[in-house]
């Protein structure tokens, strides 16, 4: 079970507010100011042109899914960007070492007392053939 939990509390109104805003910032960045971008590009270049239409700011939005979207579908894992802890390990193989680790420790547990098991038997033994050999004396 990952133990890395990060909790977002929100409390009150001053808590609604600040996600209301996080979620407008999120959505101006990753969506509206790159839609007005493509929305300005393509109206400057359809002026070189006769008939070709202008665009509004929805439109803009609708070409810069367009392209994010082809962009994410062509992409073949070249360029990735990740957030987080960049660890050389993935948690699943984590989580595998750590459970071939507790087998490793418990084969060795398990050999050190099958050891102290033979070596308790051999001593018995010895001290049988001891006492049997004082006896036949």
């Amino acid at each position: 079970m990952n133990k890395k939990f990060n909790i977002i509390k929100i409390n009150g109104v001053k808590g609604i507010c600040l996600a209301v805003f996080c979620i407008g910032c999120l959505i101006a960045g990753f969506l509206l100011f790159p839609g007005w971008v493509c929305m300005h590009v393509w109206n400057y270049f359809a002026g070189f042109f006769v008939q070709a239409p202008l665009m509004t700011l929805v439109h803009g939005v609708l070409l810069w899914c367009i392209i994010a979207l082809s962009l994410y579908a062509l992409n073949k894992g070249d360029c990735v960007i990740s957030f987080g802890s960049a660890s050389a390990v993935s948690p699943g193989e984590e989580r595998i070492r750590e459970v071939f680790n507790k087998i490793n420790e418990q084969n060795v547990r398990n050999l050190t007392l099958i050891k102290k098991q033979i070596e308790d038997a051999q001593k018995a033994e010895n001290s049988d053939t001891e006492h049997e050999d004082k006896s036949l004396k």
